[in-house]
């Protein structure tokens, strides 16, 4: 929230607010309203009929597609009088928006697809940089980067211990050893890695600094911090140190083997929820499909009652209008469009209804004479 406050309004900040404001009026010529009036186009459910064709090249849709099914619906139910063919055109409108909404379904699963893929690729990226050959000894000197996957941290440190016991196997010893692995096990030090620093320690920095220092009180003060004489250990210290190194290795191999099996089972669980996925959002596109789903079965039910009216004529009052003509052929409905969402507010996993193939076989099956529903 600003810290500004606002300023009062007196009659000549009011006065200049008018003045300001009619330099903004927005699009005046005839080619920029058009330009401008699907700006806050977004799905095109509600767009008005004058500016389907324009809403329709908007989202990538082609027109012709929607004239070819208005024909193959004609065809389907046959010719008739004006009334008849605008409800074959409503109900063509109604299938390319039930065409687009699976569209958008579809598009909700792959985008929920691709983020499954690149978190696996950024994965086999972490995964990649922590990984190196025992030989390469340079990298006790290289800050790799921290991951907060439990695979990519646990390869981290087997390619560490490898590295660490093939220079004791040489007879090197280093103080960067024990710097590089002991936080690696920060949080999850157990009794193995322990006793491995402590030898670590011991072959490392009080040697390394027994050529500064060899005087008695240096002694005693390595032997009170560590409870370790300051004497570097022998061969049995290095060959014991070698089978934890050895013991350490197997078991976070096997830790690393786990966390990759758990990973494989993750992602395979991940891809599959993409199926169906969840919020707000996907809700919303269920009840708008039930809606559209309603609104076709309607229009179906209209459609088949007008050719059995054009089949066998009913005396209709002198002056009656096609409006009034259409609400005495439509039967009471439970939910249209408009009312479905209302009533769907509520449901957490609202019914998924059938696809339209089945309803448009449905349609085109229909003989020309046949009966309504």
């Amino acid at each position: 929230m600003s810290l500004r406050k606002s300023p009062q309004l007196t009659p000549q900040l009011l006065a200049a607010a008018r003045h300001n404001a009619q330099h903004s009026t927005g699009p005046r010529s005839p080619t920029a309203k058009q330009n401008s009036k699907l700006n806050a186009l977004k799905h095109g459910a509600y767009v008005a009929d004058e500016n389907h064709h324009q809403a329709i090249l908007a989202l990538g849709e082609d027109p012709e597609q929607l004239q070819t099914l208005t024909q193959e619906l004609l065809s389907a139910f046959g010719p008739g009088d004006a009334l008849w063919e605008k409800q074959i055109e409503d109900l063509a409108w109604l299938y390319s928006r039930r065409e687009r909404l699976e569209r958008a379904q579809e598009g909700l699963r792959r985008r929920a697809l691709q983020a499954v893929d690149d978190w696996q690729h950024r994965r086999q990226q972490e995964m990649a940089r922590v990984t190196f050959d025992a030989s390469q000894h340079e990298m006790l000197n290289v800050e790799l980067s921290q991951s907060t996957d439990r695979g990519v941290a646990l390869r981290k440190i087997l390619s560490y211990l490898e590295l660490v016991q093939e220079e004791i196997k040489q007879g090197s010893f280093r103080p960067r050893q024990y710097a590089v692995l002991e936080p690696l096990y920060r949080g999850m030090m157990g009794w193995r890695p322990a006793l491995i620093f402590r030898l670590l320690h011991r072959f490392s920095d009080p040697v390394h600094l027994r050529d500064q220092r060899e005087d008695e009180e240096y002694r005693q003060f390595i032997l009170r911090e560590t409870g370790d004489a300051c004497e570097p250990p022998g061969e049995p210290e290095r060959q014991e140190l070698l089978r934890l190194l050895e013991e350490e290795i197997a078991s976070v191999g096997e830790e690393f083997a786990y966390a990759e099996k758990a990973n494989e089972e993750r992602a395979a669980i991940e891809r599959d929820a993409c199926l169906a996925p969840e919020g707000e959002t996907w809700r919303m596109m269920l009840r708008q499909e039930a809606a559209l789903d309603r609104s076709i079965d309607r229009k179906v039910r209209i459609l088949l009652r007008l050719r059995k009216e054009m089949t066998n004529p009913p005396v209709a009052p002198p002056g009656q209008d096609d409006a009034a003509r259409t609400e005495n052929i439509e039967e009471p409905l439970d939910t249209d469009i408009s009312s479905l969402n209302s009533q769907c507010e509520g449901f957490t996993n609202p019914p998924i209804p059938p696809p339209i193939s089945a309803k448009v076989s449905r349609v085109q099956m229909a003989p020309a004479g046949a009966n309504g529903e």
